[in-house]
């Protein structure tokens, strides 16, 4: 079948395909379609599999695009989903193929600067074939080489050019479901070509004169005159606009749709006979089909607001309860009035259906109605309606990522403490000298000034000697002309290493916990958004220890006193509450989003507390002091495997004393007899890796929804009815 070019339009002229009883036996019994690619020498075929017979293609030609129309018998699916191809060798673009209940639409877009022939159409009773001119094939050629003989080997010219700055990366996949779907208030209609001029007409005069030329018959509905101007739920119609059109030669299908939105009109048609009203697309007198679908991930109500948007009617029971009191409380009785009635309540309950939807889109004259309980949603229309709810349905239905965050933490404190002390004391006949901890002492005679009395009583030599008589030489006790040395050398080292490795299972649900409470002393947020509490005595009453079902929350450690509130009465004495903090390790992670690229973005909340000091609060008892080191990241994009190394929470304290002699405890190798030298060298460290790895729930487990039984007793019972 040849078609009539024009500049901009091919004619629309329908193609029938003919059974004939060879060709139907060898029908398929599969319903679904599915087009494949054949490139031949000098031709590329479309094959649509499985289109069988008694079909209907139409084809047209809008610019350099062939858009073709396929109306099947009888409701069909896609086996593979809507499909897109390309040819680029054989100057095709892209190829499309969608569609879904009774039509489908095969696009084909050339090349840049190529133009489409037209086609060819046959079927086989099987498939149904489209063939398009395409550029010849290349001929490939064989032929031997002489390696003796000197060539020039064919190098690129073209050089990659330098980036003159940074290039942001790329922005990756993202999931993207594509239905294609018929609008369903386009009439497709055959008829002669119209020539027609009206102005400001009645649009149902003039679309009756339409269906009467093209042989079909009318009826007009509309309920905005019925109802005194008001449409269905008591909204508002607007009485349908004059048209004024004036057509030349025009597509009978065309001229009809032009009247049609020109006039604010919809139609619909069954059979021969074409319905004409303000809101007909959600009545028919044809069958209607109804589908329960019991869904896996997503709540019915949100399916069917999702629905609703789209154009569906959504019904749902709403309960409404009121109570009445009556009388006057007994609290607030007047003294001595003697009244001995109490009020009454009474409460009364009252359940209404409400019925909600879009007055436009493309699930208009849907109904549906949900059953939280069981989690299904039922769907009433037409068939070819309720596929494409049925498509919205699964494109919603889809099973959130999980990920399981595998956390190293790693807590390392280094502790040097170094002490030297050397204590000498000589006497030489009425001299004697002390070397106490790099404080000289010295006492020449055998008596002391007198103001040097109450340094002795408080000295170390008081300590050291005796209490000796006040102004007298302590070293006259000691032999003449002998020498005592004591030395004191200590190194101290501690090294202490915290190691946690929590492993956290989230999702990227961030719906609220119902009976959820914070229950951790650190937190990723304050106040109602999952943030931790500062009171951290205990755990709470709630049911879930977080807010946000994509929060997680790990605390291990003690409860220690870090503080008293003291309150003093004159009748109980003095009233010390003590407020309890973690001396360990808390470590919160919430999870925002994990992509279809793999990446994984989070956010890191932990902190380690050790008790480093003990103080006493008096009349209460002791309160421990805690040393604190916490983390807070920020929101962290991190690819599926990899692992994010957290550094830089140190802290590094280093403390020395000397005490020497002037002079004598600068000299070298001999100047540590004369001083006292005491250090001390801290180091924490904090160290966290984090690893988060997506759990593929495609191919099950070990044990699980993928679990085989391996023994036939064991298959038995679990699989026999």
């Amino acid at each position: 079948m040849w078609l009539a070019t024009s500049s901009t339009l091919l004619a629309t002229l329908p193609l029938t395909l003919s059974p004939t009883p060879a060709l139907a036996q060898a029908a398929i019994r599969s319903d679904g379609l599915q087009l494949k690619l054949r490139r031949l020498p000098d031709s590329l075929e479309l094959v649509i599999q499985n289109a069988g017979t008694g079909n209907d293609l139409r084809q047209q030609l809008q610019g350099r695009v062939w858009l073709g129309e396929l109306r099947t018998d009888r409701i069909r699916g896609l086996q593979a989903g809507p499909q897109s191809l390309s040819m680029t060798d054989a100057g095709v673009d892209s190829i499309t193929f969608d569609g879904t209940g009774t039509e489908f639409q095969l696009k084909v877009t050339p090349m840049p600067g190529r133009n489409l022939g037209t086609p060819v159409v046959s079927s086989d009773g099987r498939d149904l074939t489209v063939r398009f001119d395409a550029p010849q094939l290349p001929m490939s050629q064989s032929a031997g080489i002489d390696l003796r003989a000197p060539g020039r080997v064919p190098t690129s010219s073209f050089v990659p050019p330098l980036r003159p700055r940074a290039v942001a990366p790329p922005s990756g996949d993202i999931a993207v479901g594509t239905m294609t779907i018929r609008n369903r208030g386009y009439l497709s209609l055959y008829g002669p070509p119209v020539t027609l001029t009206t102005r400001s007409a009645n649009p149902r005069d003039v679309l009756m004169v339409l269906s009467q030329m093209g042989g079909y018959g009318f009826s007009f509905s509309d309920a905005s005159m019925a109802a005194g101007g008001m449409g269905p739920q008591g909204s508002t119609r607007q009485p349908s606009s004059p048209v004024t059109v004036a057509f030349q030669n025009e597509l009978f299908e065309r001229a009809f749709n032009f009247v049609l939105l020109s006039s604010g009109l919809q139609a619909r048609k069954e059979g021969n006979t074409i319905l004409v009203g303000s809101d007909v697309l959600g009545k028919t007198i044809g069958p209607q089909m109804s589908k329960v679908y019991r869904l896996n991930q997503v709540s019915a109500n949100s399916a069917a607001d999702y629905l609703a948007n789209l154009g569906a009617q959504v019904t749902k029971t709403n309960t409404i309860t009121t109570a009445v009191s009556q009388g006057v409380p007994l609290g607030a009785q007047p003294a001595g009035s003697g009244l001995t009635a109490t009020s009454q309540s009474t409460t009364s309950t009252q359940q209404t259906v409400e019925a909600f939807g879009a007055s436009s889109g493309p699930l208009v004259g849907l109904r549906a109605t949900t059953d939280p309980r069981l989690g299904t949603i039922t769907i009433v229309g037409e068939p070819s309606l309720v596929a494409i709810g049925e498509q919205y349905l699964k494109q919603l239905d889809l099973r959130q990522r999980q990920v399981a965050l595998s956390v190293k933490i790693l807590d390392l404190t280094l502790t040097n403490d170094t002490k030297i002390d050397n204590s000498f004391a000589f006497r030489y006949g009425n001299n004697f000298i002390v070397n106490n901890g790099g404080q000289l002492l010295g006492a020449f005679g055998s008596l002391l000034p007198p103001a040097a009395g109450a340094f002795n009583r408080s000295s170390v030599l008081d300590n050291v000697l005796g209490s000796p008589t006040p102004n007298s030489n302590p070293g006259m006790q000691y032999p003449k002309d002998t020498f005592f040395d004591f030395l004191s050398a200590q190194i101290q080292s501690e090294n202490a290493k915290v190691l946690a490795s929590p492993t956290l299972i989230l999702s990227e649900n961030p719906e609220t916990i119902v009976g959820g409470a914070d229950v951790g002393g650190v937190g990723l947020s304050s106040g109602g958004e999952g943030g931790g509490s500062s009171d951290t005595s205990g755990l709470s009453q709630a049911t879930i220890g977080r807010t946000r079902a994509n929060e997680s929350f790990v605390t291990v450690g003690r409860q220690v006193v870090t503080s008293y509130d003291v309150t003093q009465n004159e009748n109980a004495g003095t009233t010390c509450e003590p407020s309890f903090s973690t001396a360990g390790l808390t470590f919160g992670a919430r999870v925002s989003k994990i992509d279809d690229n793999g990446f994984v973005t989070f956010t890191l909340s932990p902190a380690i507390s050790g008790v480093v000091d003990r103080q006493p609060v008096p009349g209460c008892g002791d309160i421990d002091i805690l040393r604190l080191r916490r983390l807070d990241t920020g929101s962290v994009r991190v690819r599926d495997g990899q692992t994010l190394i957290l550094t830089g929470v140190i802290s590094d304290e280093d403390f020395q004393v000397v005490s020497k002699w002037p002079i004598l405890g600068d000299l070298p190798l001999l100047g540590q007899f004369f001083r006292k030298t005491s250090g001390s060298r801290n180091k924490n460290e904090l160290v966290i890796l984090v690893t988060p790895r997506i759990i593929d729930d495609e191919q099950g487990g070990s044990f699980g929804y993928g679990y085989n039984p391996s023994s036939r007793d064991a298959r038995r019972l679990m699989y026999s009815p």
